[in-house]
């Protein structure tokens, strides 16, 4: 017990209530310029939560400064209760407010008495057994981990010292924890309720025992051991516990004479270890004793084009997948074999773990899309029998869901989603019939995204699907699709707040309830957000929506009480709390120090491109508008932006990658956010055409000076701005970061990210091509900005991070060295130790100033910069 007191010094301290204004004061006298020694007073405010009833709220404030602080604030009256740097608040009802601080702190504070119980050397906490006790993980001796568990008058009422790792079960009434110590290692649990009760579940000498993963309804855990001599943590054996009954497994790998003798254990992470929801199978890993890797002490490297995966991408990975396998194991009978063969060797389990989707990776390899595409086989576990399932299905994420009762497969494929009945053995197409396109068919993409799939409802009672703008509704008995919200006909996206996702060998059994769900929603214009309540009859209710930026909705535990954040372009944002139809009100109103600046406004223009497809864009007005003056304009590209209409941007010099449009509009430029389409084979020709049909309609509706247009992309907008400023002269000078400019040698190359064959990229997804480049190389060509390097005339900044692993410098590199070679006006600038966005805050803050300098140079007749001077 003296151990644990030392460990877990409890400290009571008042409480210090701050007491700050909510008000605006509109009446400020307002000063005319924004300067850069003003942008430390902004903070950037998110909503963290609600209590029980909704009486209190918390929320965070980050400066960049690093002086963060977490708040709780009362929904109805000025009390405010401030922590400095913390972080990972909850609440316990409307009483009750726990959160970490610095130093490993932890703090619990009584809302109603402020009564305050601090808590050092604290590494996490939980509120368990509804309230009733605070557990607490403190850190040990040796790297070990100390668990004590108080009630809420802060009296230690359990402990357990020396455990090496532990987890709860779902309900929160159980833990399980491993102990390693000098005089023995054990694996006990700890259940909560009227009384504590620990139980020991085994114990060894020689044996260390690790990752416990529970069982869907918290009645068994199954984990693996370890002797204590191992360098490494290589588990040898298996164990299965059953709660109930007591009864413990074991499957000794190196004993049991059905182990296969080359392969070992590898179970040593909560993904590779399950137990199956009859409680009769537990399901792990095992894999090929042979390290990962190619073994190549001379180090020559041999590269042949039929090889499977690049040669780079099997020397840091392996040869392939089919050096792990799934098994499954009877810990009653003893009974063990593998789920995948040596023809199929992946499995993936279906939600009763009755079946698994088998397949080989490397089948449909060499593949030229990001993922290969998989020959799926059914294999149905209890008899060994496997069935051809599906030939060449999509390898990406989300095309497969399995429903969690584990009597459906719901599957895209051929523009269409599919319910596979695993019962009646059939396919059935759900979505032909709408009509209605489930993927996005206007990215001009190859390979078109889907909208995806939500979830399953009420276990297996249906699915829920998105297209473009709607929620739909399957219902697995009769194969009826209804959709559930109708914002098509109000050009108006619904999506759930909260999607859920497998976890770990064998999926969680979380389903979407028949319930209240929450759903977010904006138009497609972003001129309106907010978000809805969809009922028990599927009747959708309005909780917020409105002509602001809209996010961070928490909703509380017992009441119809919410707590949002409200935002616009030129109002910062603010946190309101909304009771049932009651309506809304500010609780707290972030950088006030906003209203004494005059501030930019944003705008929605319509325009078209030569086709005649209607788009928008955000036009961002300067601070100091007066119509009856002539501005220069910054055009930032991407894809499509209009979601910056309410977007409130803190001026500051930490920008990685984007522009800070308030920095720029403080500075007396109009900034333009245009949307942009693309045609399948032409991405840089339909950017120039988007981009100058925006431009020209800003131009025509606001006080812009033609001659001073600027333009500016990082990525694949670095890539289009280069290649517009080789297509016209439109704008006087241009800033391209990180930037692909030959689509033929961009096209050839390995990424270093993902160490896999560049052309993916190119043909199936974003530089949207269509084709190989042997297919169409006059189009690569076409669509290269290094081509028309020549009919470059106005001077152009680039930028790159050395270590870009996703868009290689040495594509930044070769424009610069065109250019060069052209005797163009050209400014390249590399930073060391950055990434594709650059992340150091000395390189942020210096590509700032560069901008803003070469900007005020080239568009406001400003002073020369000193790093513009040729060495």
């Amino acid at each position: 017990m003296g151990t644990m007191i030392n460990n877990c010094k409890i400290i009571w301290v008042s409480l210090i209530l701050l007491l700050m204004a909510c008000s605006v004061n509109g009446q400020v006298k307002k000063t005319r310029q924004l300067t850069a020694e003003d942008y430390h007073l902004w903070s950037t405010l998110n909503a963290e939560g609600i209590s029980g009833h909704g009486s209190w709220v918390s929320y965070s404030l980050s400066y960049e400064s690093g002086l963060d602080t977490l708040f709780v604030k009362s929904a109805t009256t000025a009390k405010i209760v401030a922590f400095a740097k913390g972080y990972g608040g909850r609440f316990f009802g409307d009483s009750w407010f726990g959160c970490m601080l610095p130093d490993n702190r932890f703090r619990l504070v009584n809302l109603l008495s402020d009564k305050v119980q601090d808590v050092e050397n604290v590494q996490q906490f939980d509120f368990i057994d509804h309230g009733k006790y605070v557990l607490l993980y403190c850190a040990g001796k040796n790297g070990k981990t100390d668990i004590v568990i108080r009630d809420f008058a802060g009296v230690a009422v359990a402990q357990v010292a020396n455990v090496n790792s532990y987890t709860m079960n779902k309900s929160h009434d159980l833990l399980a924890y491993c102990i390693t110590e000098p005089s023995g290692n054990s694996l006990g649990l700890l259940r909560f309720g009227k009384k504590l009760v620990k139980t020991v579940v085994t114990t060894s000498a020689d044996k260390q025992f690790e990752n416990v993963v529970w069982k869907n309804d918290g009645k068994a855990i199954a984990f693996v051991s370890r002797r204590n001599d191992a360098k490494a943590f290589t588990a040898d054996s298996v164990l299965y516990y059953v709660i109930g009954s007591g009864a413990l497994y074991s499957y000794e790998t190196e004993t049991a004479l059905n182990w296969p003798k080359d392969m070992v254990l590898d179970a040593n992470f909560t993904s590779s270890l399950g137990i199956a929801d009859d409680g009769e199978r537990v399901f792990f890993m095992i894999k090929k004793r042979e390290a990962v890797g190619i073994s190549n002490p001379s180090g020559i490297a041999v590269w042949i084009a039929a090889d499977k995966d690049l040669y780079s991408f099997r020397n840091k990975y392996g040869a392939s997948d089919d050096d792990r396998r799934l098994t499954v194991w009877y810990p009653k009978n003893g009974n063990f074999m593998a789920v995948g063969d040596s023809v199929q060797p992946s499995a993936v389990l279906n939600g009763n773990q009755k079946y698994a989707l088998v397949y080989n990776a490397n089948d449909n390899k060499p593949s030229w899309k990001q993922e290969a595409d998989r020959d799926y086989y059914l294999y149905d576990i209890s008899t060994g029998k496997k069935t051809l399932f599906l030939k060449q299905q999509a390898g990406s994420i989300g095309t497969i869901s399995f429903s969690p009762d584990g009597n459906y497969i719901a599957y895209f494929r051929d523009r269409d989603w599919w319910l596979y009945s695993i019962a009646k053995g059939t396919h059935t197409n759900i979505t032909r019939k709408t009509g209605i396109a489930f993927y996005d068919d206007a990215t001009g993409m190859a390979e078109l995204p889907l909208y995806g799939a939500a979830g399953w409802w009420g276990i297996d009672n249906g699915l829920l699907l998105y297209d473009q703008f709607d929620l739909w509704q399957l219902t697995t008995a009769d194969g009826n699709l209804k959709r559930v919200t109708h914002g098509r006909e109000s050009n108006q996206v619904f999506r759930l707040v909260v999607s859920r996702y497998a976890d770990g060998i064998t999926a969680k059994r979380d389903t979407i309830e028949d319930a209240v769900l929450l759903l977010k929603s904006n138009t497609t214009d972003s001129r309106l957000s907010g978000y809805y309540s969809l009922n028990q009859n599927r009747k959708l209710e309005p909780i917020v929506f409105t002509d602001k930026g809209i996010s961070g909705l928490h909703k509380s535990a017992f009441s119809d009480c919410y707590v949002y954040v409200s935002e616009d372009f030129n109002a910062p944002p603010s946190l309101l709390v909304k009771e049932a139809k009651a309506s809304p009100k500010t609780v707290y109103q972030s950088n006030r120090q906003h209203y004494n600046y005059d501030w930019g406004t944003s705008r929605l223009i319509d325009y078209k491109n030569s086709k005649g497809v209607a788009l928008k864009g955000v036009l961002v007005y300067p601070f100091d508008y007066d119509p009856q003056k002539q501005y220069p304009m910054i055009v930032y590209i991407y894809e499509k932006q209009n979601f910056r209409l309410h977007t409130y941007v803190n001026p500051t010099f930490l920008n990685g990658s984007d522009m800070n449009a308030t920095l720029f509009s403080s500075q007396g430029y109009f900034v333009l956010y245009p949307d942009s389409v693309y045609e399948l084979g032409k991405p840089g020709l339909s950017a120039t055409d988007c981009v100058l049909s925006a431009t020209e309609v800003a131009v025509r509706i606001a006080p812009i000076d033609r001659s001073k247009i600027g333009l500016t992309g990082h990525s694949f907008g670095g890539y289009q701005t280069d290649f517009i400023m080789t297509q016209t002269n439109v704008f006087a000078t241009a800033i391209a970061g990180a930037a692909i400019t030959d689509l033929v040698s961009g096209y050839l190359s390995v990424n270093p990210n993902e160490i896999k064959f560049d052309c993916w990229r190119f043909e199936y997804q974003q530089l949207r091509m269509g084709k190989s480049l042997f297919e169409d190389f006059e189009r690569y060509r076409a669509n290269s900005p290094i081509t028309y390097a020549s009919q470059v005339s106005k001077p152009i900044f680039s930028y790159t991070g050395m270590e870009d692993t996703q868009v290689v410098p040495n594509q930044t590199m070769e424009f610069y060295l065109a250019l060069r070679r052209l005797n163009k006006t050209h400014i390249m600038v590399l930073y060391p130790g950055d990434d594709h966005v650059i992340e150091k805050e000395e390189n942020q803050i210096d590509l700032t100033n560069r901008k803003r300098e070469w900007f005020d140079y080239y568009l406001k007749d400003g002073k020369r910069p000193e790093w513009f001077s040729p060495q």
